[in-house]
């Protein structure tokens, strides 16, 4: 019975982490440009200008939304830590079961 408990948590980790490296995915992938032929125009700094103006960045087609997976993100972080309590209390069941025992 703890083995499997244990197997569930450890399954519970394992799904969280996939989801965590989609949502990963999804964000990385928002701030691609559609057009890799663009070309980002670079200005020189000068005495003069020694900053030169920040331009907005080129958004890609979707829009660039990362709010959802970012929201994706943080919850399947809390699911991950909730999936470990388990595996971590299965573990400390087992150990006073083998106390017992012995």
């Amino acid at each position: 019975m703890i083995n499997s408990v244990m197997s569930e948590g450890l399954k519970g980790m394992q799904h969280s982490q996939r989801e965590m490296q989609k949502s990963a995915q999804e964000i990385a992938e928002a701030n691609i440009r559609e057009q890799p032929s663009e070309t980002v125009e670079v200005q020189s700094v000068t005495r003069t200008n020694p900053v030169a103006p920040v331009e907005e960045p080129v958004r890609s087609d979707s829009g660039g939304d990362i709010v959802e997976p970012l929201i994706e993100l943080r919850r399947q972080e809390q699911l991950f830590d909730a999936s470990a309590n388990v595996v971590s209390v299965a573990d400390k069941t087992l150990g006073s079961l083998i106390d017992v025992k012995s």
